[in-house]
């Protein structure tokens, strides 16, 4: 016997209709998550965002842990374009990160500029290397991938096909006066077609008018020279001792553990429901780290180990309503 809703159980039930056109199957009425962690170190892993290296927002950390950045937002005046609830990790070290207002940017024009390289033999307007210095330096990424499209077509001629086709690419750019003054590209093209890499390539520009924006300013501040460091102090200041369960309680939450580590209700009558009711009750009562809506991330020991518990109380308000976060992380 399943002692609760097993991701299985909770699929092959959407899958015959159980739920009734399909409620509750991407909806729960609660999502739970249960993941044991076995260092200081993996405390900090889930407690911190760790950017993609070639995100923009991998930059704005990086610039902030340095002397600060700044940046617009994408939209309407709603707030910063980058929000986290948790410190971010940059080489290794953890940082809180904070921004603020720091006035508006002013109306603009940016030039988008499209790139398509062709592999027929029609005429070219110019060569790259005779492109000014600022186009050069512009078009240079684009030249590099044109370079490997070539290395890799040497190789295998096969992949010259429809699925391999010559590079093509679009980036939008802002021109000072004096590089407009200094471009054969904008804010007109001087040449239809370039060759580049020997190959010619197609130039077509068009001018953007970028509205008024918000700026934020984005600083950083050290928090914790390592994760390692970071998750000893998470584990002395957040920590709580999971102790007391009763007996269904135990069982409930040694099988979610055993289970893959989760647990869904959808109004199944699942026999676990009760003594879910109960350990949610305990969860409630301490403030989590993290509060999103409706879901919640706690830090807990039990038994000797420590355990990541993160809940979503989709459909149950009634324990929603109760979360909290701590003060301060």
């Amino acid at each position: 016997m399943e002692p609760q809703l097993s991701r299985r159980r909770l699929l092959a039930a959407c899958g015959v209709g159980v739920m009734g056109a399909l409620a509750g199957c991407a909806d729960p009425d609660v999502a739970m998550f249960v993941d044991r962690l076995s260092s200081d170190r993996a405390i900090a892993e889930r407690s911190t965002s760790l950017p993609d290296s070639e995100s923009e927002f991998a930059s704005v950390v990086a610039n902030a842990t340095v002397n600060g950045t700044e940046v617009t937002d994408d939209g309407p005046a709603e707030g910063p374009p980058f929000r986290i609830d948790r410190p971010v990790v940059h080489n290794g070290t953890v940082y809180d990160l904070h921004w603020e207002a720091a006035g508006r940017a002013k109306p603009r024009t940016e030039y988008v500029v499209s790139l398509t390289a062709h592999t027929d033999d029609r005429e070219t307007d110019a060569e790259f290397a005779d492109l000014p210095e600022i186009d050069r330096e512009q078009l240079d990424i684009f030249r590099r991938r044109i370079e490997e499209y070539d290395a890799e077509t040497a190789d295998d001629p096969a992949d010259a096909d429809d699925e391999q086709s010559p590079p093509e690419a679009t980036f939008q750019q802002q021109y000072s006066d004096a590089e407009v003054a200094a471009s054969a590209l904008v804010p007109e093209p001087e040449y239809d077609t370039i060759a580049i890499a020997g190959y010619p390539v197609s130039v077509d520009i068009r001018s953007e008018q970028v509205v008024e924006r918000d700026v934020y300013r984005y600083t950083a501040t050290e928090r914790a020279p390592t994760l390692a460091a970071f998750g000893r102090e998470l584990r002395g200041r957040h920590r709580f001792a999971l102790t007391g369960l009763s007996e269904a309680e135990r069982a409930f939450f040694e099988s979610v553990i055993d289970d893959n580590g989760s647990y869904y209700q959808a109004g199944f009558g699942d026999e676990s429901e009760a003594a879910f009711a109960d350990f949610a009750d305990r969860l409630v009562a301490h403030p989590a780290l993290f509060v999103d809506d409706r879901k919640g991330e706690w830090l807990l020991a039990y038994d000797g180990r420590d355990y990541w518990v993160t809940v979503d109380f989709v459909r149950m308000a009634e324990y929603a309503d109760r979360l909290k976060a701590v003060d301060s992380l």
